[in-house]
């Protein structure tokens, strides 16, 4: 536009706007890709706050240089291949392919271009699940059962022991066994008021001996007497005399040829732990207990 009144000319330039377009999704696989890189930062850094020294001693062998060489042959798959089986010297394939770049002849000792074997940490871990704890534990476990199947099956298998089979109690727990050897009304295992044993308690026993006799564990015997008060001599409670009655069978015990060093701990408890907690004066309640463990000789190794 030119102006009447002034001999200069005025020129008013009206810019173009240019046109806005959609912005491109480049920015989004970008995040992405920065996500799952994150995500497996965090992955690895868990990881290796749960692993030992061993296995983080394994991952950096398993990721250290080798001296496998690598093999160039085409295709992904054949170099995984011929690092994971190196080629014999008889091996047209393995021939005719150069095994260094640029070069026809075999690579040197000293070329960098080589990779650690190492075995994989994890593959051993899950492998090697089996430890000297275990391997003692399932030991004593079958040693266990054996020797109560062993029992069982000598009192089933002669008519006069198997009248006395109630007589008698196993139970297998976890870190070895509780023999219990009760009194029922016809059968009592010690003379009334008396800790002479008498030829019952003397017959299961030798049945039982031979079967516990192989079992490393150590043995503590107990005597218990029922709620019944004592009726004797004078200063002679149930005490001394579920004592007394424990002291018997461990010398009966010994007269079947079990060391003495096997047998740790003798005591009385009279009525104090009763086996029918319903009825104290049942007569099941009178019983020794022999008790097979290895807590004692744990603690000590």
């Amino acid at each position: 536009m030119i102006s009447k009144h002034d001999n200069h000319a005025i020129i008013i330039k009206r810019p173009k706007k240019a046109a806005h377009g959609h912005h491109g999704g480049n920015w989004k696989v970008a995040y992405a890709d920065f996500m799952t890189a994150l995500m497996a930062f965090f992955l690895l850094l868990w990881i290796l706050s749960g692993s030992d020294e061993e296995q983080l001693r394994g991952l950096a062998e398993y990721f250290t240089p080798s001296e496998v060489p690598l093999v160039e042959i085409s295709g992904i798959g054949a170099q995984i291949m011929a690092l994971k089986q190196p080629q014999s010297e008889l091996d047209p394939v393995a021939d005719s392919v150069p095994t260094g770049p640029g070069e026809d002849g075999p690579m040197s000792e000293d070329s960098s271009d080589t990779r650690s074997g190492a075995v994989n940490p994890w593959l051993e871990l899950d492998q090697d699940t089996t430890t000297p704890e275990k391997e003692a534990g399932a030991t004593l476990s079958d040693q266990l059962e054996e020797a109560q199947s062993r029992i069982e099956e000598s009192f089933e298998a002669s008519p006069q022991l198997a009248e006395l089979a109630d007589n008698l109690m196993v139970t297998v727990k976890e870190d070895g066994m509780v023999v219990e050897i009760v009194d029922l009304g016809e059968r009592p295992m010690f003379q009334t008021g008396s800790a002479a044993p008498s030829a019952e308690l003397l017959t299961i026993l030798a049945k039982l001996a031979p079967a516990i006799a192989e079992l490393p564990l150590e043995m503590r015997i107990t005597g218990h007497t029922d709620a019944r008060p004592f009726r004797g001599a004078k200063n002679y409670s149930n005490w001394e005399l579920s004592a007394d009655r424990a002291n018997a069978m461990r010398r009966a015990i010994l007269e079947t040829g079990i060391p003495s060093d096997r047998i740790v701990s003798v005591a009385g408890v009279a009525a104090a732990e009763p086996l029918i907690k319903s009825d104290p004066n049942d007569d099941r309640n009178r019983r020794v207990t022999i008790e097979l463990t290895r807590q004692a000789m744990d603690a000590t190794e």
